[in-house]
């Protein structure tokens, strides 16, 4: 059975519903959103994790995707400094700060190199716990507020 084509949202007509086309339309536009996400607000401090390592650090970060930049942690190798540092890693913990060096957006290649770079004992970071829509969208906290509170 050939599936119909969904008409555009702001087509649907009385008889697109008494059809039921649009509860499809809908399943489809709502479809990857995930609707129980609570808001994180990027502007209160106890939503970040700050924990300084000595390298290596056995972290496994991936760039976002969406064009924003910055990274998250994809992962918490057994080998390094981060397999058993408190407060734990968490997968999606997003990187704010090295050091006292905000990195907040930065492309992959130079978030590393600012990771790199740092000669101290320990390296601090500082981490988000939230999605990448709160830290980086319209609710973002401004430099001034990291500067201020977390650096």
């Amino acid at each position: 059975k050939k599936k119909k084509p969904l008409v555009a949202a702001d087509r649907v007509t009385p008889f697109d519903r008494w059809l039921g086309l649009d509860k499809d339309l809908e399943a489809e536009l709502n479809d990857g959103v995930d609707q129980d996400v609570t808001y994180v607000d990027p502007s209160d401090a106890s939503n970040y994790v700050s924990l300084s390592l000595v390298k290596p650090m056995g972290i496994a970060f991936v760039e976002n995707e969406g064009g924003c930049g910055g990274v998250f942690v994809d992962e918490v190798l057994d080998s390094g400094s981060a397999a058993s540092a408190s407060p734990v890693l968490a997968r999606g913990d997003q990187l704010v700060a090295v050091g006292s060096t905000l990195v907040l957006g930065w492309e992959f290649d130079a978030t590393l190199d600012a990771i790199k770079a740092s000669d101290d004992s320990a390296t601090k970071l500082v981490l988000f716990r939230g999605p990448t829509s709160f830290l980086y969208g319209p609710t973002k906290a401004s430099e001034e507020w990291y500067q201020e509170n977390l650096l």
